[in-house]
């Protein structure tokens, strides 16, 4: 249970002991604005609004985005309080993290920001960072992986379940 708690977060922000307004520095491909473009590394990261409406309506045309640049769509549910949340950010300049997105556009959504407008989407945001391959629709597949999928919140522990998550090996 340990590896667990390290790994992920348990429960919204109301539970964390601090919230956090510190944003790790990334070289994935995310704009100041949220807006995606394309990585060097052969992945997107963007981040979507709450203002940008229904989910699925909005997921649909993030999932178009991710068809056009030739990327298989997630959603990456996260917080600015996680820490292991964070910890992926602060690791995304390794090699081997690197490796395991190339081919991915994630769409992050902040489970605070988005609060209960994730009720009833399929989307669950009782464990954090959580990511979901999306279908067609800009609906969860079924697939997910959480961070309870490794220990340490270290490149070598995390880029091995995401490499396996995003790629299928």
């Amino acid at each position: 249970m340990a590896a667990l708690a390290l790994a992920a977060c348990q429960g919204s922000s109301s539970s964390a002991p601090v919230p956090t307004t510190d944003k790790a520095p990334s070289s994935t491909g995310k704009t100041a604005t949220g807006a995606a473009e394309a990585s060097a590394d052969g992945f997107v990261i963007t981040a979507l609004e709450p203002s940008a409406g229904d989910v699925h309506a909005a997921l649909k045309g993030e999932v178009e985005k991710a068809k056009q640049k030739g990327l298989t769509p997630y959603v990456e549910l996260w917080a600015t309080w996680c820490g292991p949340c964070l910890a992926i950010k602060k690791s995304m300049n390794d090699p081997r993290m690197k490796a395991a997105f190339k081919g991915a556009y994630i769409v992050q959504m902040d489970v605070d920001a988005w609060g209960s407008k994730l009720d009833g989407t399929g989307f669950s945001s009782s464990v954090i960072p959580i990511f979901y391959a999306l279908d067609a629709e800009g609906k969860p597949s079924g697939r997910k992986i959480d961070g309870g999928a490794w220990g340490d919140n270290i490149p070598e522990n995390m880029a091995p379940p995401l490499d396996k998550f995003f790629h299928g090996s």
